[in-house]
C-alpha cells in the first residue's frame, strides 16, 4: 500500500491514489488529474500536539495530502531553454540528449496545455449522514369560480327520475334513462328447413273456426240424420264388452261337430255344415236372453285360428248377417271374409235378441271337404 503522504482521495469514489504516476482512479475509473512529471519530496509529518489522540493525527496527514495534490496539480510545466551553439534545423547530436536535454516524454507533456484541477473531494468525516425522505405536501385546493346556472329546459319528463329534458334528447340528462320507452322486436326468420310459425292471432281465429264448424256439422248431422246419427257417434265410443248367447241352432251339422262348437270359446273345436261344397244357404243362429246393443262379432273360419290347421276344410267366404231386433224387425248385412285367421265385423244393432250367419260362398272346397267355422264372439255396448 502507499504511503499516505503521495497520495490523494479520489474525488468520486474517495479511493486513495497516487498523486504522481496516475492519472485515473484504481477503482472507479474516473480522471484525476494532468501528470505534470515532477515529483515532490515528501513533507515532513507535523509534530502532533501533545495529548491529541490517534484519530486527529489521521486526519491532519490527510488534509496535508490533499494541499500537497492541489499544489502539484496546480504548478506550471517547467520551460525548456533553449540550446546555445545550435542553429534552427539542426538535429541535436547525441551527446547532448543525454548530457543535459529532457527525454521525449518529458518534451510531450511539456506541450500538453494545463488543466485546473478539479474540485477537492469532501473529506469521509464529512459526508452526509442517512436522511430519510420528505413527506409529500398534499395540494392545495382548487378554488373554482362559481359558473351561472343553466336555463331550465323544458320537455317531456322522464319517466324514472320525472326530470324535464329537451325534446331532441334521447337519454335523461340527470339519471341516464333512455326516454322513449318503445322498444321493436328485432325480427326473427325461419331456419332453414323450418316453415315460418303462424302467428298468435292466425292461430286463434283457426281454432275459433274449426271449434265452430265442428259445432255446426254436428248439429246439421242430427238433424239430417236423425237419432240414427247421433247413435252411430254413440257406438263409435262407447266401451265394449263380450256377449255370450243363450242358445243356438244351425240349418245341419256334422257328426260331432255341433253348432255349440262355434261359441264354447275353444278355437280348436270346430261347426261343420256336414255337406261337400260350398254349403249355400247353411246358416249357424245364435239367441240371447235380454235384448242388447250388438256392436262387432269376431269370426274364426276354418278348423282353427293355427294356419296350418285353418285349411283342413273349407273356410267360409260370403256371409250374409241377418240382425233380429226385440221388435220383431229384421236388417240384413253383407260381409266378405279374408282366408284364414280371426277377422273383426262391424255390425250395429239396437235391442238384438239373434243373429242368423247364412253362408254364400267358402275357400278351399272339395268333394270330401266341408265349410267349417272354429269360433264365433259377439260384442255389444257395456251398461255401466
Amino acid at each position: 500500500m502507499p504511503e499516505s503522504g503521495t497520495t490523494a482521495p479520489c474525488p468520486e469514489c474517495a479511493a486513495p491514489s497516487r498523486t504522481t504516476g496516475q492519472s485515473f482512479c484504481d477503482s472507479c475509473g474516473a480522471f484525476l488529474r494532468w501528470d505534470t512529471g515532477t515529483t515532490s519530496a515528501p513533507a515532513s509529518p507535523s509534530p502532533s500536539p501533545a495529548g491529541a489522540g490517534r484519530g486527529g493525527s489521521a486526519e491532519d496527514s490527510r488534509a496535508s495530502d490533499a494541499a500537497e495534490s492541489a499544489e502539484a496539480a496546480t504548478a506550471p510545466l517547467p520551460v525548456v531553454p533553449p540550446e546555445s551553439g545550435r542553429a534552427d534545423g539542426d538535429a541535436p547530436s547525441g551527446g547532448d540528449t543525454a548530457a543535459g536535454a529532457a527525454p521525449p516524454s518529458e518534451a510531450a507533456r511539456a506541450l500538453l496545455v494545463p488543466v485546473p484541477a478539479a474540485a477537492e473531494a469532501p473529506e469521509p468525516g464529512e459526508r452526509p449522514g442517512t436522511v430519510l425522505p420528505g413527506r409529500p405536501e398534499a395540494a392545495r385546493p382548487r378554488v373554482r369560480t362559481p359558473q351561472p346556472s343553466a336555463a331550465a329546459q323544458q320537455g317531456p319528463p322522464c319517466p324514472a327520475c320525472g326530470t324535464a329534458n329537451a325534446p331532441h334528447r334521447v337519454f335523461c340528462r340527470s339519471c341516464a334513462a333512455p326516454l322513449d320507452t318503445r322498444r321493436e322486436e328485432p325480427g326473427q326468420g325461419p331456419y332453414a328447413g323450418q316453415r315460418p310459425p303462424l302467428r298468435r292471432e292466425r292461430r286463434r281465429w283457426i281454432v275459433r273456426a274449426v271449434a265452430v264448424s265442428a259445432v255446426v256439422l254436428v248439429a246439421v248431422g242430427g238433424l239430417i240424420g236423425g237419432p240414427p246419427a247421433a247413435r252411430a257417434v254413440q257406438d263409435h265410443f262407447a266401451k265394449r264388452v263380450a256377449i255370450r248367447p243363450t242358445s243356438w241352432s244351425a240349418s245341419h251339422s256334422a257328426e260331432g261337430h255341433g253348432p255349440e262348437a262355434a261359441f264354447d270359446n275353444y278355437s280348436n273345436t270346430w261347426w261343420g255344415t256336414g255337406y261337400a261344397g260350398d254349403s249355400n244357404g247353411q246358416h249357424l243362429q245364435a239367441d240371447f236372453a235380454q235384448p242388447v246393443d250388438l256392436l262387432a262379432l269376431l269370426i274364426t273360419p276354418g278348423t282353427s285360428k293355427r294356419p296350418g290347421q285353418a285349411a283342413d276344410q273349407a273356410r267360409p267366404q260370403e256371409l250374409e248377417l241377418i240382425v233380429t231386433d226385440s221388435a220383431g224387425r229384421s236388417r240384413t248385412v253383407y260381409k266378405t271374409l279374408n282366408d284364414g285367421g280371426v277377422q273383426r265385423l262391424d255390425v250395429r244393432g239396437r235391442n238384438t235378441v239373434s243373429v242368423r250367419i247364412v253362408l254364400r260362398s267358402a275357400y278351399g272346397t272339395g268333394t270330401d271337404r266341408q265349410v267349417a267355422v272354429a269360433e264365433t264372439e259377439f260384442f255389444g255396448r257395456s251398461r255401466n
